[in-house]
């Protein structure tokens, strides 16, 4: 067994000054001269470590601190204390000071003394932050558009409105000290039709008042005025008890504009309604007038025009031709003529949503050459008037657009009745929408379809297909009792 070996006391002294990451310089007692110092010690005083030997401790240090490390090194010498703690402030190459606390110790060799000094600027700036804060937190609670409060909840269950700030005077007509003394004469100023969810509120949270995120309005009789009142509130937990920090606003202006936003857009929506519903009217009058007058007419030119052809003599070959092709031509205005009076209403409406979309599809089909197939309930779906020539521009506008944009070779259209509602799909096998649609469904052509469904108080949703290309997803609630 080999004789344990002492450690060796300079090996020791390397290692400290290399592993500790606080500054650490070995120096002579008689003199302050540095004879070593780690890489920490350099990276705060700002000086390269070989500059750092040959210097005094002194020239790092203030003054008044210089003299006192030199007083405790004296005292160290007639062996009053062999170790020390020493409060100083450190001067950096640059002339910039921060405080340490530095551990004074023997080194290995007599008249030698280790520094070890620990950086204490963050701790100042945590303390001068902790002696500024309550002034700056009661300056920034000052200005709060609003009210802040605290709640707390004793551990033997006792609950206290603890802290009211001043704002509670203007925002609620009472002052901070009144409400602190009877919290329940907040509960007083809410309206009667509030209170309810109120008191809901309040018994979730064990009956502790204003512990609880909450929305309503109060009426301050002295004002004669209503406001709406938001409360948010932060829980956490203390050796004093649970505590609630609160902020009560007025969001009676956010509200007014809520319900402004609201009124405008029922209002859009009415008008769109309205006009959509004009718009359809004008194309059924037009649609009869069409076929009744002009069609009514271009059939009496067409029963002129054929009392002619028999009537012309044989040998009048010119005139013949030219009556023969103005016969055709009326053919042709007849044709065109039921093709407009059909797009402007379709006549077969008015055998059923069913019977109308069929016929939309088939035109679709021969007129895109892209197929089509409809699947469809066998019971006829019970719409309004209104509500089916709705759901079929919808369709129509569907159909326009895959034509336009979609490059598909099929579509689909499907139509379910769910829970009292008309579902209608009109899915294609195109190139998609991509992950992100555009917001606003990217045209009017979407937007028109979705002011129709909203009209309808029914819902549109433009988005991929499950497999390939695009779904128009239209649910459209039936009539009650339908």
């Amino acid at each position: 067994m080999s004789a344990f070996k002492p450690a060796d006391p300079a090996a020791l002294l390397r290692a400290v000054l290399r592993e500790t990451e606080s500054e650490a310089l070995v120096f002579d007692a008689a003199t302050l001269r540095i004879l070593s110092a780690n890489a920490a010690a350099a990276r705060n005083l700002g000086y390269p470590q070989t500059r750092l030997r040959g210097m005094r401790l002194g020239d790092c240090l203030v003054a008044a601190d210089a003299a006192a490390l030199a007083d405790r090194l004296t005292q160290d010498a007639a062996g009053a204390h062999q170790r020390a703690v020493l409060r100083a402030h450190c001067r950096r190459r640059d002339g910039s000071l921060y405080p340490v606390e530095a551990r004074i110790a023997p080194a290995g060799d007599a008249g030698q003394r280790l520094w070890i000094a620990r950086d204490l600027a963050g701790r100042e700036a945590a303390r001068l932050a902790m002696t500024q804060s309550p002034p700056d937190l009661r300056a920034v609670v000052a200005h709060i558009p609003g009210m802040a409060y605290q709640v707390l909840r004793k551990p033997d269950g006792g609950t206290t409105l603890r802290y009211v700030s001043a704002q509670s005077a203007r925002l609620l007509g009472i002052k901070a000290a009144s409400l602190r003394a009877r919290p329940e004469r907040f509960f007083d100023l809410i309206l009667d039709e509030d209170k309810p969810d109120y008191l809901a509120r309040l018994a979730g949270a064990g009956g502790v008042p204003m512990s609880f995120n909450w929305e309503g309005r109060i009426w301050l009789k002295a004002w004669h005025d209503v406001k709406w009142i938001n409360l948010r509130v932060s829980r956490r937990e203390t050796p004093e008890g649970t505590i609630w920090d609160g902020i009560m606003l007025n969001v009676t202006h956010s509200r007014e504009a809520e319900a402004e936003i609201r009124r405008s857009r029922a209002q859009l929506a009415a008008l769109a309604a309205h006009v959509e519903t004009a718009k359809e009217q004008e194309r059924l009058n037009l649609a009869r007038e069409v076929h009744d007058d002009l069609g009514g007419n271009l059939a009496a030119i067409k029963i002129g025009l054929s009392w002619l052809l028999r009537k012309l003599p044989e040998d009048q070959a010119a005139l013949i031709e030219r009556t023969a092709y103005l016969d055709n031509v009326v053919d042709q205005t007849i044709e065109a003529t039921h093709r407009i009076a059909a797009s402007l209403r379709p006549p077969v409406l008015d055998f059923g949503i069913v019977s109308a979309i069929e016929w939309q599809i088939e035109r679709f089909g021969h007129t895109t050459g892209i197929g089509c197939a409809l699947d469809a309930p066998d019971a006829p779906i019970p719409l309004d008037a209104d509500a089916a020539i709705a759901v079929f521009r919808i369709v129509q506008e569907a159909l326009t657009n895959v034509a336009k944009h979609a490059q598909a070779s099929r579509v689909k259209v499907g139509l379910t009745l769910d829970d009292g509602a008309l579902v209608v799909r009109v899915t294609d096998n195109g190139r998609g929408i991509g992950a992100k649609p555009p917001r606003n469904g990217g045209g009017f052509g979407v937007l028109g379809m979705t002011e129709r469904a909203a009209a309808l108080g029914g819902e549109l949703v433009v988005e991929a297909a499950p497999r390939r290309g695009t779904q128009v997803r239209l649910r459209v609630p039936l009539a009650p009792g339908k």
